[in-house]
Order: C-alpha cells, then sequence, then structure tokens
C-alpha cells in the first residue's frame, strides 16, 4: 500500500500542486513567526545578560510595589556612600537616566527620543561599550552611541548643544558606544554623561540613584545580607542571580508572547488549510473511483484502500511542511525588511534556527493534512466496487434529517446561550456550539443558496441558471469550499465588531473622566516660573497651574510607594475638576489643613475618614496625616495622587519645585493651541505634552492598530482559502470534463463556458464571505450583550459598516479572481478530447 501511495503520488503531482501550497502557506507563516520570536528573545535575553553581567548584588524599588509611582524613587549619595564603604563591596556604580535631545543649528531639535545616562567607571558594572574615543570623564563631556552618530552625522571632537532638563548645554563628543551587538543601549539613542553633568542636567543637580549596582569578590549571598540594613524604604536588594533572571524573564516574555501570538494565526491558516485539502482529496477520490474499484475487485481490502490514501495524505503533508519550513525561513527576511521599512527595527540580528519551531511546524502541517484526508479515505474504502465502475458518479445526498437536526439545535442553541446564558462558561460553550453549528450547516446553507442565486443569476442567461444549479448539485462540496472562507471572514468580522464596539466605550469613560486640557510633566527636571509664563502668554491660554509632586512610601502598606502632591489646591481644584466623596470632613479641596491629607478612591484600600496613615521618604523622614476626604477617581486625580497643603508638603519633603502643571484653555481651541504649546516644550526634553484627550486618542489608536494587527494576521487564512477555491474549482472542472464538452457541443461556446465558471466561483466565495459576516457579526454582538449582562456595562455595538463592506466587496472580487485560472481550464482540453469517458 505504501508504494502504490508513493506511486499515487506521482501520478497526480499536478492536482496536488494547490494542496501543497496551502500547507507550505500555512507552515510558512508558522515557521517564520517561530523564527522571529526565537531571534527577538535571544536578543533581549543576551542584551540584558551582557547589561548586568558584573552585576553582583542591585538596590531597586521594591519589585512587590507593582505601582507605577515607584518609578519617582531615587536613593540618595549618602546612603551611596554608606554602600560603597561596605568591606564586601568592590564597586558601586548609580544608575541615573532622563530625556535629552540635541538642537540642530536651524534651531530644530533632532534625536528627540535620547536618553542621557550617568556614564558608569566601573568597567564590569558599564553595560556600554566604548569603541573610539574616550569617556565623558569632564563637564561638558558626552559620549553618543554609533547609532545616532551614524544618522545625525555627529563625530568626535564635534561640538553640540544638548537639550536637557536644565536648560540648553554646550557639549564636546568624546566617544562612540555600542551596546553589545546593538549601536544604543536605548532604543532612541544614548548619551553618557560624567557624574556632575548627569546631576546637574538629568536631576536637578541633587545627588541621587535610580538603582545602584554592586559588584563583590564574594558571595552575592553575603553582599546581600550586608546591604539591607542600609536600603531606605520603598526599596529593596536582589542578589545579581536573582536580579538577572528576572530581568531575562521580563525581556524573553516579549519575544516568546510575540511567537505564540503570530504561531497562533498561522495554525488558523493551517486549519482553513485542512477544508482545503479536504475538499481536494474528496475530488481526487472522486476521479479515481474506477481504479480504486479496480483495486478491489482484484483483491485489495476497504483498510488498505483507506490505508493507501492515508499514506498519500501523510506524504503530501510531510512534503508540504518541509517546503514551508524552507519557505518560512525565505519568508522571515521578508517580513524584517517590510518591518523596516515602517520604522519597526526588531532586536538582533540573523535568525536563530530552533530544531523545536522546525519539528512543530512540520508536524502540524502534516498531522493537519492526515487528519483531514481521514473522512475523503474512510468514503472510498466504503464505495462498492460495482458503484464505482459506473461512468457516471452519483452525487451524494448531504441533506439528510439527521444533518439539518443537528444543525438546527447547534446554532440555536449555541445562539440562546450567547444571548441569555448567566454564566461565562456557558457562554464560550454556546459561543463554540454556534461556531460549530455554522460550520455543519454549510450543506444546507449551500443548497438553499443555491436556489436563492437562480433569480439573482437569471440575467446572465444560461450560464447563470447553470452556475446556480452546480451550487447545488454537491452542497457538501460547496459548503467545504466556502467554509474555508467563511472562517476567515468570521474571524475578521468578529473582531471588527466587539473590538470597535470596546474602543468606542473606552474611549467614551476615559473622555468622561478627563478635566484639564493639557497636562506637562518633567522627568527629573521642574516646571520653572519662566516655563509657566511662556506657557501663560499662549494666545487662548486661560490659565497654567503648577503642582509639586513626591514619590513616598506609605508605611501602613509595607512601604510601597504612592504619589503625594501639593500646590495651589483651589486652582487645581477648579482646573481637574476635582470632586469629594460623600461623608467626608471637607467640603472642598482648599479646606485641606495641615497635618491632613485627603486620598484618591482607586477603588481598593481607601484609608478611613479620620484614620492616619503614615508616609516615609526616601531619605527616612516619615510623618503621619488624617485622612480628611477621599477624592473620586479620574485621570486628573490619578495624576494628582494624595494631596496635602503646602505646609504640610514642605515641612515633610522640602521646598521642592514643581515638576508637573495642568494647562486650562478657552472652550473649543485646543487643538488649535498645541503646536504653539508644543513648540515651547519641545526645547525642553525632559517635558512630556500629553493632551487631556490624548489618553483616549491614545486608547482607541491601540485598539485600531490590535483590530488592525489581527485581521491583517487572519489575511493568511482568507489567502489560503482563495487557494482553496482555486484548487476546488480546478478539481471540479477535470471531473465535470465530460459534462462541459456535452455543453459546448450543445451549442455553448467557450467564452459562456468560462463566464459559467466564474460565475460559479463568485457564488462560492459570496456564500462564505456573507456567511462568515452575518455569523461573525451576530456572534459580535452577542458578546458584548454578554459583557454587558456580566458587568453591568453599557457598551453600545458598532457593527463599523465601512469596514464590513470592505470585507464584503474584497470577497467577491477575490473570489472572481480565484476563478481566472480555472475558467481558463475550463475551454482547454478539445471537445472530443474532453467527452471521452475516463
Amino acid at each position: 500500500m505504501f508504494q502504490l501511495a508513493l506511486r499515487g503520488v506521482r501520478q497526480n503531482r499536478g492536482r496536488y500542486v494547490a494542496t501543497v501550497v496551502a500547507i507550505m502557506t500555512g507552515v510558512a507563516f508558522f515557521a517564520a513567526a517561530g523564527f522571529l520570536g526565537d531571534r527577538v528573545t535571544a536578543a533581549l535575553e543576551g542584551n540584558v545578560r551582557e547589561q548586568y553581567s558584573g552585576v553582583d548584588a542591585v538596590v531597586t524599588v521594591d519589585p512587590e510595589a507593582n505601582d507605577d509611582f515607584g518609578s519617582d524613587l531615587k536613593i540618595s549619595a549618602d546612603v551611596v556612600d554608606q554602600l560603597q564603604a561596605l568591606p564586601e563591596v568592590v564597586a558601586v556604580a548609580g544608575h541615573l537616566s532622563g530625556d535629552v535631545s540635541f538642537l540642530g543649528a536651524d534651531d530644530e531639535p533632532f534625536a528627540n527620543d535620547a536618553t542621557g545616562r550617568l556614564w558608569v567607571v566601573d568597567d564590569e558594572l558599564n553595560p556600554t561599550d566604548l569603541v573610539e574615543g574616550a569617556p565623558p570623564s569632564a563637564g561638558g563631556e558626552i559620549a553618543v552611541d554609533r547609532g545616532t552618530a551614524d544618522d545625525e552625522g555627529l563625530e568626535i571632537g564635534q561640538s553640540a548643544t544638548l537639550l536637557t532638563l536644565a536648560g540648553q548645554q554646550s557639549v564636546t563628543i568624546v566617544g562612540i558606544t555600542e551596546f553589545g551587538d546593538e549601536d544604543a543601549e536605548d532604543g532612541g539613542g544614548t548619551v553618557s554623561l560624567s557624574a556632575d553633568d548627569a546631576f546637574a542636567w538629568l536631576n536637578s543637580g541633587v545627588a541621587e540613584y535610580e538603582d545602584v549596582y554592586l559588584r563583590t569578590d564574594g558571595s552575592q549571598d553575603d553582599l546581600v545580607a550586608a546591604a539591607e540594613p542600609l536600603v531606605p524604604s520603598g526599596f529593596a536588594v536582589q542578589s545579581g542571580d536573582d536580579f538577572i533572571e528576572d530581568q531575562v524573564d521580563a525581556a524573553g516574555s516579549i519575544g516568546t508572547i510575540l511567537k505564540q501570538a503570530l504561531q497562533v494565526f498561522a495554525l488558523i491558516a493551517l486549519f482553513v488549510g485542512g477544508f482545503v485539502i479536504v475538499n481536494t482529496f474528496t475530488v481526487i477520490v472522486a476521479q479515481r473511483l474506477r481504479e480504486l474499484a479496480v483495486l478491489a475487485a482484484i483483491g485489495a481490502t476497504p483498510k488498505q484502500i483507506k490505508n493507501s490514501l492515508r499514506w498519500e495524505g501523510l506524504l503530501i503533508g510531510l512534503i508540504g511542511s518541509i517546503l514551508g519550513v524552507v519557505l518560512g525561513f525565505a519568508l522571515t527576511f521578508v517580513l524584517i525588511a517590510v518591518l523596516s521599512s515602517f520604522g519597526v527595527a526588531l532586536p538582533g540580528s540573523g535568525l536563530k534556527v530552533s530544531p523545536s519551531v522546525v519539528v512543530q511546524g512540520i508536524l502540524a502541517g502534516t498531522l493537519i493534512t492526515l487528519f483531514s484526508v481521514m473522512r475523503p479515505a474512510r468514503k472510498a474504502a466504503s464505495t462498492e466496487p460495482i458503484e464505482a465502475l459506473r461512468d457516471a458518479a452519483v452525487e451524494s445526498k448531504t441533506l439528510t434529517p439527521a444533518r439539518m437536526g443537528v444543525t438546527a439545535v447547534a446554532v440555536g442553541g449555541g445562539a440562546a446561550l450567547l444571548l441569555a446564558a448567566p454564566s461565562t462558561a456557558l457562554i464560550g460553550v454556546g459561543a463554540l456550539a454556534f461556531f460549530v453549528g455554522v460550520i455543519i450547516a454549510g450543506p444546507v446553507i449551500a443548497y438553499f443558496a443555491s436556489r436563492s442565486f437562480r433569480p439573482v443569476m437569471a440575467p446572465f442567461g444560461l450560464e447563470g441558471r447553470l452556475a446556480a444549479d452546480n451550487i447545488g448539485r454537491n452542497p457538501q462540496r460547496t459548503a467545504t469550499t466556502s467554509n474555508a472562507l467563511l472562517i476567515g471572514v468570521f474571524l475578521v468580522t468578529l473582531v471588527t465588531v466587539s473590538g470597535t464596539s470596546l474602543k468606542d466605550f473606552a474611549v467614551s469613560k476615559i473622555d468622561e473622566i478627563s478635566s484639564a486640557d493639557f497636562n506637562i510633566s518633567s522627568t527629573g527636571g521642574t516646571i520653572d516660573d519662566q516655563l509657566v509664563a511662556e506657557l501663560q502668554d499662549v494666545t487662548d491660554v486661560e490659565q497654567v497651574v503648577p503642582f509639586r509632586t513626591e514619590s513616598v512610601a506609605e508605611a501602613a502598606e509595607d512601604g510601597l510607594p504612592v504619589t503625594l502632591s501639593t500646590g495651589d489646591l483651589g486652582a487645581l481644584e477648579l482646573v481637574a475638576n476635582l470632586r469629594l466623596n460623600s461623608g467626608g470632613q471637607i467640603d472642598e479641596i482648599s479646606q485641606i489643613g495641615d497635618g491632613e491629607v485627603a486620598v484618591v478612591d482607586f477603588g481598593v484600600d481607601i484609608p478611613a475618614i479620620g484614620s492616619t496613615v503614615t508616609y516615609e521618604s526616601a531619605q527616612g523622614e516619615s510623618i503621619d496625616l488624617t485622612v480628611v476626604g477621599v477624592i473620586k477617581g479620574s485621570l486628573d486625580s490619578i495624576t494628582l495622587g494624595n494631596l496635602a497643603n503646602e505646609a504640610t508638603f514642605d515641612r515633610f519633603v522640602g521646598e521642592t519645585a514643581p515638576t508637573q502643571a495642568f494647562i486650562d484653555t478657552a472652550d473649543h481651541v485646543q487643538s488649535d493651541v498645541q503646536d504653539e504649546i508644543k513648540s515651547i516644550t519641545d526645547l525642553r526634553p525632559d517635558i512630556t505634552l500629553t493632551a487631556g484627550n490624548e489618553i483616549s486618542q491614545a486608547v482607541g489608536s491601540i485598539f485600531d492598530f490590535l483590530i488592525n494587527a489581527v485581521d491583517g494576521l487572519l489575511l493568511m487564512s482568507v489567502i489560503v482559502a482563495l487557494i482553496g477555491i482555486v484548487n476546488t474549482m480546478s478539481l471540479s472542472i477535470i471531473e465535470r470534463r465530460r459534462e462541459l464538452g456535452l455543453l459546448r457541443i450543445a451549442g455553448m461556446v467557450d467564452s459562456r463556458v468560462r463566464r459559467m465558471v466564474r460565475l460559479e466561483s463568485i457564488m462560492i466565495s459570496t456564500l462564505g464571505t456573507v456567511t462568515g459576516l452575518l455569523a461573525g457579526a451576530f456572534m459580535g454582538l452577542a458578546l458584548i450583550w454578554a459583557i454587558d449582562r456580566q458587568s453591568d456595562a453599557d457598551i453600545g455595538v458598532n457593527f463599523a459598516p465601512l469596514q464590513l463592506l470592505i470585507v464584503l466587496l474584497a470577497g467577491v472580487v477575490l473570489g472572481y479572481l480565484a476563478a481566472l485560472i480555472p475558467a481558463a481550464r475550463s475551454t482547454k482540453p478539445e471537445v472530443l478530447e474532453a467527452i471521452q469517458v475516463t
């Protein structure tokens, strides 16, 4: 039987071409996703290990804090001096970074995303390598990364103007650096500074560090134990090995997530390819029934016939999968080039060919092919020899009462659960039942669609009526062909409808809790009086309200960091539209007194009114404050954090300068003044400008990106489905060669025969597209309603009609294109050759 299978593959290789292409397409995408993911993972993990290779211990924000507020905590130089004095410590390196950029000769900033970093003197703790020149040691000296130097034409000895939070600085480039195999440690470029310049330009002249790395010539455990008593609240000490593994896990997870996400879509494409394979083998088996009948007549058992066809499927799957892995290797370079053309540079260089990806790709393609062959092989084995030896094939009856009953139960029951199920588990069962029901209902839909198409096709004459009848002649084959396209369109529609609806809901909710028109914040710098005056002078800017903020540790919460802010409380209350929950000791924010605090309602662990909370600063100072009010949660109140009056803040934190400000503009002019405000803030690289609706716009953009990305990845399954239409129509032409020859003898000219084939393909693609649209839209609607039931949210349904119209038109057009090759083949044989009995 194996020898017979080999002969069968050789003799039918032309018929198997499209099957191999379908397998190759899915496996190539699967393999390319694996290769890309492994490259990103290896590069990120390698960079992390190289960056921290000399670190034996690290003092960093408590990893259990899991709070963005902790990112503002810093370690004072006094603590670092104490750590340096420990006998276990050989070297100490403080980490300090901030935003910088350069000012060009035309007074326009460039390298706007660059990061300024304190140069680490200790070679073993320094993650950056000097490739040319000297390190920055004196004031005004900097080193730039190789990529920035090449892109911007910067050279050693060149003078430049560096934009920092402390203003414009005249600097001289003394060195060029690199980071392992990468140009820079930071995505936007790295500018290395001497210690004095780093403190002055990145941290307002204060000698503080974000993290501290320690090196020892002894045990890491002994080093951790010695350093722990000196660590301030909100920070923790980790051994170098533990810290590196945490960073590797975090970095490697990015590549793993990318790899797994892409491979899910590749598996969907392979699943769709299964329909193509089922159709291909079904048609091929129908064409070879006489051959199989002869084998049965000379003694081949049904089991041997079935195994022979399975061996054929196994061989085709193996060949297609191996070629797919090879194609995937080439496709990876294409994907990298495409991403690079859009400005997306993947970490690392070259490719990491993992044996696991190769094996998984070959197994996935081969097994899906093998399983797809099962049904046609079983049907061939069950066909009686005398029936197979007939000149004409008998169309099988697929619209049995049992099928229609199962279809009704699956579709109806699934829809009912989707619309009314009280639990998430039942909703999931309903979604699965509905989807399976739609697939099972394919022949039923094809049969009734054939009748519906007849009046639509009537204006096209005889070929239109014949094309409509052909759809219903073998509804099982029509359904299998259209279902491949249906799945892709169904998923695209589901993602589009549900994603667009969730996006609209999220954007509207964020807009509801936005108050101030703009927020500016300085990373490591201050909002000084001159900047406030410049912003205040902008036409239609009504008010600029700066405020001071500090990350502190809340002792009652195990030292986890929170934000404490102060400023003109009355002005902040108005510009940020702050509101207090009922039941507090004050009616207005401006009434917060000395020794009192108003906390933000984050929804959990809200201190009770009248209770006392204890805060600790990075310098070890502590203060007890009485809770007098709870501020309702909003974007602006979250930005502010807990509020105290200026006297309390000064006594606890000190007379620091403002680091953030809210900007209020005249009504309906926000977009008009944004460019003028931005032109001012662009000259300060430490300043981040955020529009009041920018977060909602960002959320909307993220949703749009995800929807478009998912739809783009699902396009792979649609491409495989179109290959299936070409394949099935081509094989159908071969199977119906006698019928088409008789039509030509009866007087149908070749152009009308080709037209009939094209119309048939358009109807199949339209059937799959429309069914997928309707089913996907219904499930999207049902899932949104389910979310509303489960969460009491009021999410409106957006069917995204423009996008769905594009999908519908694309399905029809692609169906027409898929028919061009089969239509050309339909009239290629000579008439007498076509009507010969095969």
